[in-house]
């Protein structure tokens, strides 16, 4: 049964070890037919709550 996998990755070095870790574990995972969607987290702007209340 093929699975959708979400990989988070928070490294900001795109080629170093964290990236080859997650690089073969995608590999396997899509040799195996899962569908597998990366998201680099240094890349993304994220924001905390500003308290707006609404």
């Amino acid at each position: 049964m093929s699975k959708k996998i979400v990989v988070i990755t928070g490294s900001p070095r795109k080629n170093g070890n964290s990236f080859a870790m997650t690089d073969a574990f995608i590999q396997a995972a899509e040799a195996k037919g899962h569908q597998i969607t990366l998201l680099y987290a240094s890349a993304i702007n994220l924001g905390g709550c500003h308290a707006c209340e609404s």
